[in-house]
């Protein structure tokens, strides 16, 4: 019998074809209800913050766009890039890998939609993990500072990027959008 050796470019494109149903699945039924915890008390909604076919990242945004936590879900999770993804983002000064944790999504938790298409597509008890972030600031000065969304502010389109500010200003644009206009 003769085998043949399958190109790594071949694996990688099934590898990403098996996933295309992943992000619509996290933002279905990986996207929850809370509330502000950060500067207020109101609902918070999640933004989409980047994905492909095998991770899903998003923030929970109030209404005025301070984050009060970013989610990160994939199969396998590469920690270092979603800690290297906020630190370059918010800063070192606003960003500590203490503050990072881990969790699984079951089928079973989200209901029986959702554990039958992780079934049908990953087998028997299955599960997706949640890596998240929550900032816990720990001094005075740690508290002045709050992180959001660059989401745009009217007709200007926001970049989706976390950036740290004032938590007495309301920002919808990062200083790098802002300067643009």
């Amino acid at each position: 019998m003769q085998r043949f050796k399958v190109p790594q470019t071949f694996t990688l494109f099934v590898l990403v074809w098996m996933m295309e149903w992943f992000p619509e699945f996290a933002r279905k039924y990986l996207n929850f209800n809370g509330k502000c915890f950060t500067h207020c008390d109101r609902p918070t909604s999640m933004q989409v913050v980047s994905q492909d076919a095998s991770r899903f990242v998003g923030a929970y945004l109030c209404p005025d766009g301070f984050v009060s936590q970013v989610v990160y879900f994939s199969l396998s999770p590469d920690m270092k890039w979603f800690e290297d993804m906020i630190a370059n983002q918010v800063g070192n000064g606003c960003f500590t890998s203490k503050d990072v944790r881990v969790g699984s999504r079951h089928g079973w938790e989200l209901g029986g939609d959702a554990q039958e298409i992780l079934e049908s597509k990953l087998g028997a008890y299955p599960k997706v993990t949640e890596v998240y972030w929550t900032r816990y600031p720990r001094t005075d000065a740690d508290k002045q500072v709050a992180i959001s969304l660059c989401v745009g502010e009217g007709s200007q389109q926001g970049c989706l990027k976390l950036f740290a500010h004032d938590r007495n200003v309301v920002r919808g644009l990062c200083p790098t959008c802002q300067s643009k206009w």
